[in-house]
């Protein structure tokens, strides 16, 4: 008999498991387009944050999903950690809709649900059609999961060894807390959780004292998904996840105090109201809302706190631009002085980038090119965001001497931009010496430092020049970029003598060729700057 309702429930618990990945899995199928810009442009503020996690999640049925998005936004630099606390604990009360649903009786629509889903995903002919018929089957099948975990539960009912059990819960909450951990870490959803003692509500099964810690502890457990997502990830991706773990532990604590301390449970069960499965529900919600409520305003704090336990500098930047603000763009003068200290900065990331490059060709170490990398991809997008907002800006009626500055800005966008390729491309070259075991001589290495140091002096006056907004500091450029072309006339001469001499393998002369032509172009491209810069005045 008990092996028979064994079988029962974990089939249903399945079939309510595999509803819940569908469901969610088309729904993020059908919003996927919008939901990195709806994150993103709405994420700005903690409130906003909390909001946009809740929306969400409450849309596609999943926090883990929400929470897996997050770290990734944020292991990618488009995210701040701030603002990604401020999903986390939205999509912490966005989950809670599951809850809600199954708590109704509503098991009657199980089988129409599934006979629409699956009517729908076949007969449908676009991609989109066929992900709202995977909508609507998931969630039948969702239904159907709940009805035949609460129908196989109804005989044990009156078995006094499990009543035995689920009272020691009550008595002993901290092993119903590890109970409700322990079981949401391996199932890897919330809402399996709950909708199993939602199905033992319903059976009479399980009371609300006995439910409570293990509610509780669903909360803790649900961490494991976002916490296993960041390995390997950034130290802030680390700090995004383990903010999910501190978040929903302090939430723990509250209300642990409020129950078994200052011995609130009656008052809160009161205040619940209704039948026992929609208690389940309701306090399910009210665990996260009131948690939210009580860590938003601190959530500065929370940041801070989250970034003492998990020290040190992140290999990401923030791949967003920081100073275009769209609302100066009618005010073509004051919109191209952000458009400037953008640029300014993304200058200032191409140097980094050329200096990790060189770095990489006498160092055997990947996190450098994970630096290099990353760097590319915000120099990128960020490029890519100044190009927009200057065309935007050239929308207006502009008078010559702004045009003049717009064009000359989109020129000095795309000659930056350009920089960074090819301190990429030194950087796969050093690569590709170390593959093949290439060896520089001692000679071609100084040759290397110091043509890079003299295309760093380029970028050092450059940048001090559009800093301090001293011309002269520009004007430099063209004596440095000059001083670079005969340091590279001269090394060329060299490295031919080597050839000539057998003193070089010829393969490793072409890979020191293309470093030393691509440091050159470098060279250009900021004199080029410069020289745009100037005639901007």
């Amino acid at each position: 008999m008990y092996f028979k309702i064994i079988i029962q429930v974990l089939g249903g618990l399945a079939l309510f498991i595999f509803g819940i990945e569908r469901l969610s899995s088309s729904l993020q199928k059908i919003t996927s387009n919008k939901l990195k810009s709806v994150i993103n442009i709405l994420s700005k503020r903690p409130w906003a944050g909390v909001f946009v996690g809740m929306a969400i999640t409450a849309i596609i049925q999943s926090s883990s999903a929400t929470s897996v998005m997050t770290v990734g936004f944020v292991n990618a630099g488009l995210m701040t950690l701030r603002q990604a606390i401020g999903i986390i604990m939205g999509a912490n009360i966005g989950t809670t809709v599951t809850a809600q649903i199954v708590s109704l009786k509503i098991n009657m629509l199980s089988f129409p649900l599934i006979i629409i889903g699956f009517v729908v995903f076949f007969v449908g002919r676009r991609r989109s059609i066929k992900n709202i018929g995977m909508t609507v089957l998931g969630l039948g099948i969702l239904f159907l999961g709940m009805t035949l975990m609460t129908d196989a539960l109804g005989p044990i009912k009156e078995n006094q060894v499990f009543k035995d059990i689920l009272l020691n819960f009550a008595k002993n909450p901290f092993l119903g807390l590890l109970v409700g951990i322990v079981t949401t870490s391996i199932l890897q959803s919330s809402s399996a959780t709950i909708g199993l003692l939602i199905a033992m509500a319903a059976q009479g099964l399980i009371g609300i004292e006995a439910a409570i810690p293990i509610l509780i502890g669903d909360n803790i457990g649900t961490c494991t998904t976002a916490l296993i997502a960041s390995i390997g990830t950034t130290i802030t991706a680390k700090r995004t996840a383990f903010s999910h773990l501190m978040f929903n532990i302090f939430g723990t604590a509250i209300f642990f105090i409020l129950i078994y301390v200052f011995k609130l449970q009656g008052f809160i069960i009161n205040f619940m109201g209704g039948s026992v499965p929609r208690q389940i529900a309701n306090l399910h919600t009210t665990f996260n809302l009131i948690t939210c409520l009580v860590l938003v305003p601190a959530i500065r704090l929370f940041e801070k706190i989250i970034v003492k336990i998990f020290p040190g500098r992140d290999i990401v930047i923030n791949k967003n631009a920081l100073y275009l603000e769209k609302r100066l763009i009618p005010t073509p003068a004051l919109a191209m002085e952000q458009a400037k200290r953008e640029l300014y900065r993304v200058a200032g990331v191409t140097n980094e980038m050329l200096n990790l490059a060189v770095e990489r060709i006498s160092k055997k170490d990947t996190l450098i090119e994970k630096k290099l990398l990353d760097r590319e991809a915000a120099v990128d997008s960020i490029t890519e965001d100044i190009i927009r907002y200057l065309t935007n800006i050239s929308q207006n009626a502009l008078a010559y001497p702004l045009s003049n500055e717009l064009t000359n800005l989109l020129h000095i966008a795309y000659d930056i931009e350009r920089t960074g390729d090819h301190a990429e491309s030194i950087m796969y070259l050093a690569i590709v010496k170390e593959e093949n075991k290439m060896v520089f001589s001692r000679t071609a290495g100084e040759e290397v430092e110091e043509a890079h140091r003299k295309a760093s002096e380029i970028y050092l006056s450059l940048l001090e020049g559009i800093e301090e907004n001293n011309l002269e500091k520009i004007k430099e450029c063209e004596r440095l970029e000059s001083e670079l072309d005969g340091i590279v006339k001269k090394v060329r001469t060299n490295h031919l003598i080597r050839l000539q001499k057998g003193e070089c393998m010829p393969l490793s002369g072409v890979v020191f060729a293309d470093i030393i032509l691509h440091l050159e172009r470098i060279g250009d491209l900021l004199y080029g700057v410069s020289r745009n810069l100037l005639n901007i005045g």
